[in-house]
């Protein structure tokens, strides 16, 4: 089943025949890598968050973990240590702490013995979000960027049989835990996108027998309609200051793209070719990237707020679609002809790399720090959600025991 651009214009196409209903996502590690930053991370005292932050690095590809085993002594936050045992482990770098309450954890240095860093994050209902921040500071004191992993992820299940299912739209941690859900219908539900505040949802809906987008507080659950035109009104995307909503509109007949201010109004046309223009995603707030088959098979192009003829991006694999970007990294899916496969691309060089292994992947979204993406793909006959390191060196799945999932949308940050 591979993906096919007139699959956007028939939304309603047995898309979800496949959804089932939703349970909380559980991760499943399917590849890491052993040329990363050595680090040990021992369990922590009056807790168990040390394994939510191994799972949180691993998902990266830049960590090699270090089994505490290995360190030849106990070793608790506070303690001194002996370092020629730690040096032989292999780790450079060893993570203690303890959790009361609050957590209080130290990066040590292997070799010299001495404290890198130390953190106090204060007790919050969500135990596993404390991990999840943990990890963050860590991976920005080792790798001088900022970490991604106290974010969300949106995305759309389904139960019951194909003729007759409630869909649902989604948000969850991260790493797929703690689950709620924010939606439901009976008609299909589908295309979530973050406000850049992280405070709302856009989406597609058809509640009401044709494609609708919605604008939905994750607070109040207030929601209201955005666009309703004649035709296809599908593929929603904030522009990266939240003012504009970019989108793709077939009410002239012929899909293009169109930018809406984000409260609705201002509606105008930023494509006009004679092609199906569609999933549009914001390179910044003047630069749209865009699937067309203008060329005769879908392809990415760019344009910008002002609009006119877009220029075409990809030239590698039979076809490019479904873009999303961040900074100067565009995530796709690639048809390399036996599958659909997730690639990511400097928008400058035009580098591009394969970083998932599926058959069928799609739908991807980068963190926003770009060093990982999200996408759907399939195990075991079923969808599922999978994490890969923007570097191709680690995936995880994030699996549920007997439900699909699909159409997965990273947030920003949530400061």
């Amino acid at each position: 089943m591979k993906r096919q651009l007139i699959v956007l214009l028939v939304l309603v196409s047995g898309l979800f025949a496949s959804l089932a209903s939703r349970a909380e996502l559980v991760i499943r590690i399917t590849d890491g890598t052993n040329d990363g930053i050595p680090v040990m991370i021992v369990p922590f005292q009056g807790g168990d968050l040390a394994g939510v932050i191994e799972a949180d690095l691993q998902r990266t590809g830049l960590f090699t973990l270090i089994d505490p085993a290995k360190a030849g002594q106990a070793l608790a936050m506070g303690q001194p240590f002996q370092t020629e045992p730690l040096r032989a482990s292999g780790a450079e770098y060893v993570i203690v702490g303890k959790q009361v309450g609050s957590l209080e954890f130290e990066i040590l240095n292997a070799a010299t013995g001495k404290r890198t860093a130390g953190y106090r994050i204060a007790q919050i209902g969500n135990t596993r979000r404390m991990g999840h921040k943990a990890a963050d500071l860590i991976f920005e004191r080792l790798t001088g960027k900022r970490g991604a992993f106290d974010t969300q992820v949106a995305y759309v299940s389904a139960n019951g049989p194909a003729k007759a299912q409630t869909y649902q739209l989604i948000v969850a941690d991260a790493d797929g835990f703690n689950p709620r859900t924010i939606l439901r219908s009976n008609k299909p539900v589908m295309s979530p996108s973050w406000s850049p505040d992280g405070n709302r949802l856009a989406y597609v809906s058809f509640e009401s027998n044709r494609s609708v987008i919605y604008v939905q507080d994750l607070v109040s659950g207030d929601k209201r309609a955005i666009a309703d035109h004649p035709g296809m009104n599908a593929a929603p995307a904030w522009s990266p200051d939240g003012r504009l909503i970019a989108m793709s509109l077939s009410q002239e007949g012929n899909p293009d793209i169109y930018l809406m201010d984000a409260n609705g109004g201002g509606l105008r046309q930023i494509t006009t070719s004679k092609a199906i223009d569609t999933e549009p995603a914001w390179a910044n707030n003047n630069t749209l990237i865009y699937t067309s088959d203008q060329s005769g098979s879908p392809q990415l192009y760019r344009t910008t707020v002002a609009g006119g003829e877009g220029s075409r991006l990809t030239f590698t694999g039979e076809y490019n679609a479904a873009p999303s970007v961040v900074g100067n990294t565009v995530a796709m899916v690639r048809d390399i002809g036996s599958a659909n496969r997730i690639a990511l691309m400097n928008a400058s060089s035009s580098d591009s790399k394969l970083v998932s292994e599926g058959t069928y992947d799609e739908s991807p979204s980068l963190a926003p720090n770009g060093e990982m993406v999200v996408y759907a793909t399939e195990s075991g006959g079923r969808g599922v959600l999978a994490v890969a390191s923007a570097n191709g060196k680690a995936r995880q799945v994030l699996a549920t025991q007997v439900d699909d999932v699909r159409d997965p949308a990273w947030s920003p940050y949530l400061d």
